[in-house]
């Protein structure tokens, strides 16, 4: 049985049969982007010569979850049940991205990353459907068509919060200015916090697609603060204060949509604290929607106390029984100064020529780790593209001010890169 432990399978520590399905997945995405590479080794059953499945799945009725997502994602739900494993499908992200330029796929993928390495982001959709490639491959592909042609997470990060006040979203400013949702620090296990207080959302403040943009910039401000070693934040959902007038269904779908289907094991826990018992009947609801992973890490605390168990005082805002001295009662607009660095188009030139010779290092590596003929070979090109990973993620940090405009978490401190 192939392991579905995170813990257990980064890039650097997987099993042999979790390494094939990497090897796999990269197989479809580079001969998606034009690179000649031989993946029939990796598609073949060692005793037999055929094709072989990885996991494959038994066929059963789709779940409200999936029906759900269906809804969010304009069609079948990624790598749901009746994608059955079958073995070498090369058209396989071509039917799913037939209305993407290939080479539109490509850069989406090196600009998604952030401090994540390469290998280490495909994991995340193998893991997330239980080391079946195919599964894996389909999910990875409606995410990246989210990405590239629906919502725009990178242009929504790199516009940051000072976008919403050049283009008048008013909705997202006013989110923005009540700080309903902030990042006060990170847990004991090093992951950051997203704080999220709901009493202060109320469903006519903004309409939906300013909902969404603003929940995209929040979660992808969040991967910022992820690296390598910590790849996993915890929300916070504060309910203090919390009434009927302030629960939208809306929201909720979209984040639960977007973080099984385009962010993938990256919740570590969801804590809900201080449900009132108005709340009981909605979660009722709610939890029904929730796939199984993502309930499993879902904890419910009481008293401000209780969050001394997961979250040092430190990082807990003063509210809520902690010594962090958030100011959750002003927000500042962002600056234009603080932007300077976006100035500089010929500096980002520079940068990113070197970041596009580093990513041709890592395809022509990865290459060479599919079609390894020996165990040792194929251990001294992971070994490469291990190297090269971590020079692609330093490249992001020398890059970042350049793209991406100062957010309050970086004028504030609290993001250090």
């Amino acid at each position: 049985m192939v392991s579905n432990s995170a813990e257990h399978s980064r890039v650097d520590h997987l099993t042999e049969p979790q390494e094939l399905c990497l090897k796999q997945a990269w197989t479809y995405l580079l001969q998606l982007w034009g690179t000649s590479v031989d993946g029939e080794k990796v598609f073949k059953d060692a005793q037999g010569g055929t094709p072989a499945p990885v996991s494959p799945a038994k066929k059963k009725n789709k779940s409200l979850f999936s029906k759900l997502q269906a809804s969010y994602s304009g069609g079948e739900t990624a790598g749901s049940d009746e994608d059955e494993q079958v073995g070498y499908r090369p058209d396989l992200i071509r039917e799913t991205l037939k209305d993407v330029e290939p080479e539109a796929i490509k850069d989406g993928f090196w600009n998604m990353l952030r401090m994540d390495y390469p290998d280490n982001q495909l994991l995340r959709f193998l893991r997330a459907r239980k080391w079946n490639t195919n599964k894996a491959v389909t999910m990875f592909a409606r995410s990246m068509h989210w990405r590239v042609k629906e919502n725009h997470p990178d242009e929504i990060l790199n516009g940051g919060e000072r976008a919403a006040f050049d283009e008048d979203k008013k909705g997202i400013i006013k989110n923005l200015e009540l700080q309903k949702t902030v990042i006060p620090g990170r847990d004991m296990d090093g992951r950051p916090i997203v704080l999220c207080r709901a009493h202060l959302h109320s469903p006519k403040d903004q309409t939906e697609a300013e909902l969404k943009d603003y929940a995209v910039l929040v979660i992808e401000q969040a991967r910022l603060f992820l690296k390598d070693s910590v790849d996993t934040a915890t929300i916070l959902f504060d309910l203090s204060g919390f009434s009927l007038s302030n629960m939208d269904y809306t929201p909720v779908k979209f984040l639960i949509t977007c973080f099984e289907a385009h962010y993938p094991e990256s919740l570590g826990h969801l804590i809900i604290h201080k449900a009132p018992w108005v709340f009981q009947p909605i979660w009722n609801i709610i939890k029904n929607w929730l796939d199984p992973v993502v309930a499993s890490k879902v904890l419910f605390t009481k008293v401000n106390e209780d969050l001394l168990k997961y979250i040092s005082a430190d990082q807990l805002p003063k509210y809520l029984g902690g010594s962090n001295e958030i100011d959750l009662d002003h927000y500042h607009k962002p600056d234009a100064a603080n932007d300077v660095k976006m100035e500089d188009h010929e500096t980002a030139k520079l940068i990113m020529e070197k970041r596009q010779q580093l990513i041709a290092k890592f395809i022509e590596a990865t290459v060479h780790w599919i079609e390894a003929d020996s165990k040792e070979e194929s251990q001294r090109f992971l070994e490469e593209k291990l190297g090269i990973s971590a020079q692609i993620s330093h490249n992001y940090l020398e890059l970042d001010p350049y793209v991406r405009s100062r957010s309050a978490c970086d004028t504030n401190g609290i993001l250090k890169m």
